[in-house]
């Protein structure tokens, strides 16, 4: 992997249909957001550290929010699967264990979890609870919608300090 091409990222409508609409298109916003921050970078630079003592990485954000889809994959009743966790057994896990190797199949494990999360709640409605769990899929949007907005925050400073690339 030489380095990662930045996907299309239209603005969520300011009028959308309805609830569900204003759900996904800012959520669709925010994963692609992510994607345009990692952008035109090497495997190295998706694993430059941020500032020590932190271990934040864009390529560790990448993982982490790989495994927070996981809200959504509860409603396809299979078995969960934390994606980029499998390499490495028994090595330090989630978004401090990067490994610039594995830099695409991190950012693939990535696409696949975001692909099953569309489809594990697509056509159900927000009021439907996830299963063993009392929060509705309307809660996990908007608490899916935060955790992104929060991290891509720290996407920017990180993408920042690797090649003074500013803005959404």
């Amino acid at each position: 992997m030489s380095t990662w091409t930045t996907p299309e990222r239209p603005e969520p409508p300011y009028n959308p249909i309805d609830e569900r609409a204003a759900l996904e298109d800012r959520l669709e916003f925010q994963r692609t957001t992510l994607l345009l921050k990692c952008g035109g970078l090497t495997p190295e630079q998706l694993a430059l550290r941020s500032v020590p003592p932190s271990t934040l990485s864009l390529l560790g954000l990448v993982r982490h929010l790989s495994g927070v889809e996981a809200w959504f994959h509860a409603y396809d009743g299979q078995p969960d699967h934390l994606f980029f966790w499998d390499y490495a057994p028994g090595s330090k896990e989630g978004s401090e264990a990067v490994d610039i190797a594995h830099a695409a199949d991190d950012l693939a494990s990535y696409q696949a979890s975001v692909a099953r999360s569309r489809r594990a709640v697509a056509g159900r409605s927000l009021d439907e609870a996830s299963p063993g769990e009392d929060y509705t899929l309307r809660w996990i949007y908007l608490h899916m919608i935060e955790e992104y907005a929060r991290h891509n925050g720290h996407a920017d400073l990180l993408r920042e300090r690797i090649d003074g690339t500013t803005g959404e």
